[in-house]
């Protein structure tokens, strides 16, 4: 019984039917200061120029001027 529930719950947060009532989902990869996109970290190559919502951070590529 154990392991059928724990399969269940597998399937329920992992179906993508769900992912859109999760409030961080919809501001993941959203388009924000001109070009840049909200993620939760910055990569090395990308600069934090702002924050979204949910503390995520506003990402663009290369170093753009101020």
């Amino acid at each position: 019984m154990k392991p059928l529930l724990i399969v269940f719950v597998f399937l329920i947060f992992w179906d993508p039917a769900l992912a859109g009532m999760n409030p961080i989902a919809s501001e993941i990869h959203k388009k924000c200061y001109g070009n840049g996109i909200c993620r939760l970290e910055c990569y090395g190559s990308e600069m934090l120029v702002a924050l979204c919502m949910f503390r995520l951070e506003c990402c663009v590529k290369g170093n753009p001027e101020p």
